[in-house]
């Protein structure tokens, strides 16, 4: 399992910057190529782990919601390791757009 870390900075506060990536989750899927599905679970107030599956494969997504950013670290399955950069970017591109829509 490869890790890759991502961090993108915001202004919008950590309650807005919650609100807009719960808008965001259910368009999600739509948005992954060759279709794919999407499991959101907060965990507690400010923490998000997503399971994207796609191509029988699952990748874990574990965000942090701060007040001036979005931490977190994407898991990609050594079957997808050759890809990790694009799913990586991927995620982190998604999170980015969530946060610049307001929902």
């Amino acid at each position: 399992m490869a890790t890759i870390p991502f961090d993108i900075s915001h202004s919008l506060g950590r309650a807005e910057a919650r609100r807009r990536i719960e808008a965001g989750l259910p368009k999600l899927a739509q948005h992954i190529p060759g279709g794919g599905a999407v499991d959101a679970d907060w965990i507690d107030a400010d923490r998000l782990t997503l399971a994207i599956t796609a191509m029988g494969q699952k990748v874990a997504v574990d965000m942090a919601v701060e007040d001036a950013r979005v931490a977190g670290t994407v898991q990609v399955p050594m079957m997808l390791a050759m890809m990790g950069g694009p799913i990586a970017e991927f995620v982190k591109t998604s999170a980015e757009k969530m946060l610049a829509k307001p929902a």
